[in-house]
């Protein structure tokens, strides 16, 4: 018998795991063990088999999601500030943006709009997320705000 062998004890000081965490690993057979006598042992194959489990259990990469093209691959996001010392004109903006991406009919693009205002400094985020289309579309938007 050349194999290592290691202790729950061990473990818990090499994977920095508690005990407990160790030992429902093991039940949920996520650890390869065996009891020796009343003692669970992990042979130092099973330990680098968990410790690698994204090499040592390769998934096919034909079961990943896979995308028809480059612009369904692409999501942006953009962080917009703006010093606004009245939340009531953050807020129309806002709402402004928001009818606006409530009017859109494409419901298949996945995106996000976030809005924040913070008082003690005066300004307001706008926080977008999606596509390359998407975010030109609020950016345009900013831009003819800013030219009013």
């Amino acid at each position: 018998m050349d194999s290592k062998y290691y202790s729950v004890d061990d473990l818990t000081k090499i994977l920095k795991l508690h005990r407990k965490t160790i030992l429902r690993f093991i039940k949920e057979k996520k650890i390869g063990a065996r009891k020796i006598g009343r003692s669970w042992m992990i042979s130092e194959k099973e330990l680098k088999s968990y410790v690698h489990g994204e090499l040592a259990n390769k998934t096919d990469l034909d079961n990943s999601v896979s995308y028809q093209t480059l612009a369904e691959r692409i999501h942006i996001s953009a962080v917009i500030e703006i010093v606004e010392q009245n939340s009531e004109e953050a807020s129309r903006i806002s709402n402004s943006l928001m009818a606006m991406l409530n009017s859109m009919d494409d419901s298949t693009e996945k995106r996000r709009f976030d809005f924040f205002y913070y008082p003690e400094i005066g300004k307001a985020k706008y926080i977008v997320h999606g596509s390359p289309k998407f975010i030109s579309l609020i950016m345009s938007s900013f831009e003819v705000l800013s030219q009013q």
